[in-house]
């Protein structure tokens, strides 16, 4: 979850002046001499600048000139200073005074409530605007990372020699600088100039630190205090306001009504008049994990406003270890492009409300040359925004039509968003340097000592490792064959790089708890799968594989082998063959996990799959025909056959039950349709999804999850006579499903199937159309789109059907609400399963669950109704390993 919300803690960015000779460089401190960290030093004119590190300092390298200088960090009043920079760096220390703020000569409005409401209405409405109001920028960013772990639990320290733990206590630090190049909506261009790296690794990705501000807080999962949903989510409260650079800034405190992991606390600094970001020193709590967030904005053109400071710390503090992270990011050399499909005139008329103001004046002198007048008249739309934008207060009602609205407005005026996502990364092997003295020219923010002492280290370690005998030793431990391996398992790294050539081969591990299973058929199951696989940059694929599984008491040895290749990536086109022998469930799709199923068996002494054998060959192809349209074709021969049980074990034998025969409950089913039987079936599968984004990864076409349904048609059909099949029927089948998200775990998902069997004269049991049943009071697996209370195989049909499922999840819907469980992390479910068969018509079951119980449990409660009437209800609990 961490890093859905956080993409940018693991790596990121900013700006590279070429190296100069001359600048400023100092300390920042407080009133009390205390050094202030991370501090931003900008320069308007330049639209550069840099941070403090940890003790203050800082060095800024410019060119010759006359510059203003602003030093500000949130909390402190913004120090401006006319410098003349020569030919020499000159020292200017900076004591940052403590804002002076001002209490709100108006605490509450007559209607009775916080005037924060009044400003953060105005801020929500019009975040759309601000979030669009750059159609396309360039900027520099650097970023300095630090991390180290405080404490290693006994236990990993035992799994791992001397040299592993020392080299875990010591601190790392990464520095990057990064030019980013962003169109909307998601065009990216990230360019690595350059990388130093105290540990092993060298991988970055700084666009996260630059597009997760808190306009695009909702995109991360995070509700954003300025987002549409805000209102509903926190308190807003209305502590101080202060002057800064001749805006009017007030301070909001921000409170969540109903804590979790999706939502901020802390404070907010919102400009008067614009309802622009000021600045932000904002909380994130989520499992083990605590997050300080500060956020600072610039002005880099006339009313644009974008982030130019980030920093933040996180502490991990959970399974015996504790670990302490800290990043600051200066982002400098913005270039800007307004957006033309909004609407910017209103900003002249808050710059004219603004130039009215006294205390003002001065700063609004100059002509606002950036914004683009309209060359068309105002559409209707417009002059509704227009209208509730001059209204002198908006309700919440009116807030979240304005936003809308603006939002709305901004999509009709813009070009459709194009399918292709474009992303590109771009990191050059010369561009990796990991020599401190390459750095010392380049680095905007200084080193601490600590972080100097980790890079003297590495560079040492950097001379030996760059001999070709390390580097061939390093090789041959990754590709090397041992005797060992056989036990515990390897995989072997023959790669070039993980984009050029990506090549891998892997051996199981024997002692590995997974590779085990347990049913009534086999007894005892170890399964032992190899896998090599391998891509590269031309969008080819190649993976295969065989697979050994024993049955220790049906004394069985199953083998199998599948082999997988893309021909062409940007059209997902590709082949594939399967050929082996297996126990396989009747329900080959859906159904009881083995792992809940071997629960059952062993310590309930209550088996629910049954099993048969198939001996298969499979073939199957597919690819895109166009974009979102996706055609799949498979033809299967299987020689299938009834197991009987050779195993009744369990380790308590209780008097009152015992292993049921491997023979499913189905009141249609007919004795011939388990017997001995070859079938030839053939299988298609058209998918379509309107609209459906992608990127491109590698030349392979890799699409995004879509905002829009997906509509499938789906036949499979059996033929006697074609290599001795005795199978016949034919059935047809649609479908639609579709997710929508509102954030971290928040999401309404419902699929429908409707299908009918054209043809079932020759039917086999493994051929009904089975459905997805979690009957037992425990499982290991999620039960999204699942009947909790139907029992297993007993309505599978081969007749005609509808299959229905929605489910409603979220982070707050009724007891979340409540004291004793507000401040937990524990999501709420709320489903609606459907069935209708011939065998049971109009099935209904409702349920309420609470999930991420400990972290790890879920818990339902159910009921299930047949034509309206009562038929049975029931408590689940469930533990989600997967």
């Amino acid at each position: 979850m961490i890093f859905r919300i956080l993409p940018p803690l693991l790596f990121c960015f900013i700006s590279i002046e070429s190296v100069l000779a001359q600048g400023i460089r100092g300390r920042i401190t407080d009133a009390q001499g205390e050094a202030v960290p991370f501090a931003n030093i900008y320069i308007p004119q330049l639209s550069t600048g840099t941070t403090s590190n940890i003790d203050g300092n800082y060095e800024l390298k410019l060119p010759a000139g006359n510059w203003k200088i602003l030093f500000q960090y949130i909390g402190y009043q913004t120090q401006s200073y006319d410098l003349i920079i020569g030919n020499s760096f000159q020292e200017k220390n900076v004591q940052l005074i403590t804002q002076n703020y001002k209490i709100p000569e108006v605490t509450i409005l007559a209607s009775g409530e916080d005037p924060a409401y009044y400003i953060m209405r105005r801020a929500i409405a019009l975040a759309p605007y601000y979030q669009k109001q750059v159609s396309k920028y360039s900027c520099k960013v650097y970023l300095k990372g630090s991390g180290m772990f405080e404490e290693i639990p006994t236990m990993a320290k035992l799994l791992m020699d001397k040299k592993e733990v020392k080299d875990l206590q010591e601190p790392f630090v990464l520095e990057t600088v990064s030019k980013i190049d962003f169109e909307l909506p998601d065009k990216i261009k990230q360019e690595v100039l350059a990388m130093h790296s105290s540990g092993k690794d060298n991988n970055t990705s700084p666009m996260g630190m630059i597009t997760n501000n808190l306009y695009d807080a909702d995109k991360y999962g995070v509700v954003s205090p300025v987002g549409i949903n805000a209102l509903k989510v926190y308190r807003f409260s209305l502590e101080s306001v202060f002057e800064d650079q001749g805006f009017t800034i007030n301070k909001i405190k921000v409170t969540p009504k109903t804590n979790g992991n999706d939502v901020l606390s802390g404070y907010i600094y919102i400009a008067d008049l614009f309802w622009n970001i000021h600045s932000a020193d904002l909380k994130l709590r989520i499992p083990m994990t605590d997050v300080n967030v500060h956020q600072l904005y610039a002005e880099v053109n006339k009313n644009t406003w974008m982030p130019v400071s980030l920093d933040f710390d996180m502490n991990f503090a959970g399974l015996g270890f504790k670990i302490k992270f800290r990043y600051v990011a200066a982002i400098t050399d913005y270039k800007t492009t307004l957006n033309p499909a909004l609407d910017h005139t209103f900003l002249e008329k808050l710059n004219n409300q603004q130039a009215q103001d006294q205390r003002l004046f001065e700063k609004m002198n100059a002509e606002i040359s950036t914004i683009q007048k309209p060359v068309v008249p105002k559409s209707k739309a417009q002059k509704q925004i227009d209208q509730l934008m001059e209204k002198p207060a908006l309700s919440n009602r009116e807030t979240v039509k304005l936003n809308r609205m603006i939002e709305t407005e901004t999509k009709r005026n813009s070009p459709p968003e194009p399918l292709e996502i474009k992303s590109t990364f771009k990191v050059s092997s010369k561009q990796v340097n990991n020599d401190s003295a390459y750095w010392v020219g380049l680095r905007p923010i200084p080193l601490t000592e600590t972080e100097k002492t980790s890079f003297v280290k590495k560079d040492s370690f950097l001379l030996v490792s760059s001999k070709p005998e390390y580097q061939d030793s390093v090789r041959n431990f990754k590709r090397k064959f041992k005797a060992k391996h056989l036990l515990f398992g390897k995989t072997y790294d023959y790669s070039i790089d993980s984009i050029r050539h990506y090549e891998r081969f892997s051996i199981p591990n024997l002692i590995n708890p997974t590779s085990l299973s347990f049913n009534s058929v086999d007894g005892l199951r170890m399964e032992l799968p190899f896998s090599y696989y391998k891509s590269d940059s031309t969008g080819h694929m190649m993976q295969f594989g065989p697979t050994f599984a024993y049955g220790f008491a049906r004394e069985k040895l199953d083998a199998s082998f599948s082999y997988e290749q893309r021909l062409n990536g940007l059209k997902n086109s590709w082949f594939s063959f399967d050929v082996g022998t297996t126990t396989a469930d009747y329900n080959r799709t859906s159904g009881l996990s083995s792992l809940t199923n071997a629960f059952y068996t062993l310590f309930l002494e209550e088996n629910y799959k049954r099993f048969h054998r198939r001996d298969y060959l499979q073939l199957a192809f597919g690819r895109d025909l166009v974009n979102g349209l996706n055609l799949k074709v498979t033809f299967d021969y299987s020689d299938n056959s009834p197991l009987t049980n050779h195993s009744k074990y369990s380790f308590i034998d209780y008097k009152d039950k015992e292993i049921e025969p491997n023979v499913p409950m189905n009141n249609t089913l007919i004795p011939w349709q388990l017997e001995n039987h070859q079938s030839f079936v053939s299988q298609a599968t058209l998918e379509y999804t309107p609209y459906h984004r992608y990127s491109i990864r590698n030349n392979a076409k890799v699409y995004v999850e879509s905002k829009y349904p997906t509509y499938t048609l789906y036949y499979r059909g059996a033929y006697s006579g074609i290599f001795g099949s005795d199978a016949r029927y034919d059935l047809l089948k649609l479908g639609m499903r579709q997710k929508i998200n509102f954030g971290i775990d928040d999401h309404v998902s419902y699929a429908i199937n409707a299908g009918t069997f054209l043809n079932s004269s020759k039917l086999y049991f493994e051929d009904f159309q089975h459905f997805n049943t979690q009957s037992t009071g425990f499982a290991f697996n999620s039960t999204e789109n699942s009947f909790r209370l139907l029992p297993f195989y007993e309505f599978s049909t081969q007749k005609s059907f509808v299959d229905a499922h929605i489910n409603w999840q979220s982070r707050r819907l009724i007891l979340k609400h409540l004291p004793i469980i507000k401040n937990s992390s524990v999501s709420e479910n709320l489903f609606v399963n459907f069935l209708s068969t011939p065998e049971i018509k109009n099935y209904m079951e409702a349920g309420y669950g609470l999930g991420q119980l400990f972290l790890l449990l879920n818990v339902e409660g159910v009921a299930g109704f047949e034509n309206g009437k009562f038929r049975s209800a029931g408590i689940r609990v469930s533990i989600n390993l997967k």
